[in-house]
């Protein structure tokens, strides 16, 4: 009797060392793919922003060409500028927040069942 006792203590503390070396390596993992994938994030970042800045300063030029004056095409792409600056404001939440956490639950705990809502 005190033998399966012991048994099954050995048996319990050896599945909880196993769950626990398996959190480990889960963390270990996702851990390793966030960091090797905020590089990348910020050179695309990086990069996307100076195409955007070379693209804003032709749209204002090409405006200015248009109208005559180069303030009033600069001013047009800042009007642009401020409208989407609005709209992101808006909808921040739907847009951003929420794809972001819902992206960090799958990644964290890949095997969530998909038909559970995350949010």
């Amino acid at each position: 009797m005190l033998e399966d006792i012991d048994n099954t203590r050995k048996d319990i503390k050896d599945y909880i060392e196993v769950k626990i070396d398996l959190i480990r390596l889960h963390t270990a993992e996702n851990l390793s793919r966030i960091f090797s994938s905020t590089p990348n994030t910020a050179v695309i970042g990086y990069l996307l922003f100076f195409v955007l800045l070379f693209l804003s300063f032709a749209a204002g030029y090409w405006f200015g060409s248009l109208l005559d004056s180069n303030e009033l095409g600069f001013l047009l792409v800042a009007v642009f500028y401020l409208i989407i600056l609005v709209i992101f404001l808006i909808f921040r939440k739907r847009i951003i927040e929420k794809p972001i956490i819902k992206a960090i639950m799958k990644l964290m705990f890949p095997k969530f069942s998909e038909d559970e809502k995350l949010l």
